[in-house]
């Protein structure tokens, strides 16, 4: 069977730090190149681009990639690009047609632009939630440079997908400034990503004239007091104030054909809660997604507080999962359904392995001492493990 080639090298263009560095998607985290030191255009058909297109071109995502990519397993469907067939003729439409035939020939070098434009405009944000992993370099500040938000500008008629990221894109007068006034393709799409604390009329109203394609609330809990126990934890923000604003999603929802999504990490703090989450996302018409939370630093800490389980909270979990299946597959989430099943096996895994702090300390150093090798090798590794 052929390798699974991914496209993103030819298709995306994001900077998911606001240190400028530039990566094909946030799943692969090999940098190539920054904004700081070249033009979007410049860094599109560097020579790291380039290596990145041959590479995935001759020997598939698995040579390159994490083997844990979502993509790979079929998730993040609303990153599918194919809709551009449906497109009316005009700058977006023509990059894309340009752009596909480049990625079935295989070219390296591109005369399209991005189609997928993706940016942190800084890992700055009102929450200070239990797992994330830019809570350190959110306290420095750093900001994206005017020069590079000046050329998501100029690039926007190019755009299949302009998706802001954060931090919280919310908190910055750049970024809401640009949701409102960027003239994008009138069949491009927004994509947004937000803690949905700090939407106002004024968002609204902004959202209303643009055509949005995604818009994803993370939540991480169905009530009101693990919400302020794992995210707020002491900042100013109000679980009422975030349903509230849910609602008015969910009723922008109805009148615009868009993936309305929440998210949930699952942990040692909320993991009774994942039918109730569930059942929350159906109700408001969004996609419920959840996934086994990640240890952002690699700590035996957070393995103790978040990561270890009883045994009755893995019966506990997957019970609720079995429930919550038969749940998402009648309101024809997909995605929701193939989460909850990769969930499940995820949990299954851990229970043999990580949930035991001390094995994790022995893979912690073992992929400590796999990151020391030549790259080279790490690849061979790579191939051979997957």
């Amino acid at each position: 069977m052929s390798p699974f080639v991914c496209n993103y090298p030819w298709t995306h263009f994001e900077v998911n730090n606001p240190n400028g560095d530039v990566t094909m998607c946030c799943d692969n985290s090999s940098v190539l190149g920054n904004i700081n030191e070249h033009t979007v255009e410049e860094i599109w058909n560097n020579k790291s681009f380039q290596k990145a297109r041959k590479q995935m071109r001759d020997g598939g995502a698995l040579s390159m990639c994490p083997a844990t990519c979502p993509v790979i397993h079929g998730f993040k469907t609303h990153q599918n690009l194919d809709w551009y067939r449906e497109m009316s003729e005009g700058a977006a439409k023509s990059n894309a047609i340009l752009n596909e035939k480049e990625f079935e020939t295989g070219a390296c070098v591109l005369k399209s632009r991005p189609r997928w434009m993706r940016y942190t405009y800084s890992y700055k944000c009102n929450l200070d939630c239990y797992h994330c992993y830019q809570r350190e370099d959110a306290t420095e500040n750093v900001k994206l440079p005017d020069s590079f938000m000046q050329q998501v500008y100029e690039l926007s008629p190019y755009y299949q997908v302009l998706f802001f990221f954060g931090g919280e894109p919310f908190l910055y007068k750049p970024v809401t400034e640009m949701i409102e006034n960027i003239k994008v393709d009138p069949e491009g799409r927004l994509f947004l990503i937000s803690n949905g604390t700090l939407l106002t009329e004024k968002t609204f109203a902004a959202l209303e004239k643009k055509n949005i394609g995604m818009f994803a609330v993370s939540l991480d809990a169905a009530d009101k007091t693990t919400f302020d126990n794992l995210r707020v934890r002491g900042r100013t923000a109000s679980w009422d104030s975030v349903m509230d604003n849910l609602g008015r999603i969910a009723e922008l929802h109805k009148r615009k054909p868009f993936f309305f999504e929440i998210s949930m990490t699952v942990n040692s703090r909320n993991y009774d809660q994942i039918k109730a989450f569930v059942d929350m996302g159906v109700a408001l018409g969004a996609e419920p997604l959840l996934l086994l939370v990640s240890n952002p630093f690699q700590t035996s800490a957070f393995q103790r507080e978040f990561l270890h389980f009883s045994e009755a909270q893995f019966t506990e979990m997957k019970a609720q999962i079995v429930q919550s299946l038969e749940t998402v597959r009648a309101a024809g989430f997909h995605d929701a359904e193939a989460a909850l099943s990769r969930l499940s096996l995820m949990l299954e895994g851990h229970r043999r392995g990580e949930n035991n702090v001390v094995l994790y300390r022995c893979k912690t150093i073992g992929r400590k001492v796999f990151r020391l090798l030549p790259k080279a090798l790490q690849l061979a590794l790579r191939k051979i493990i997957n």
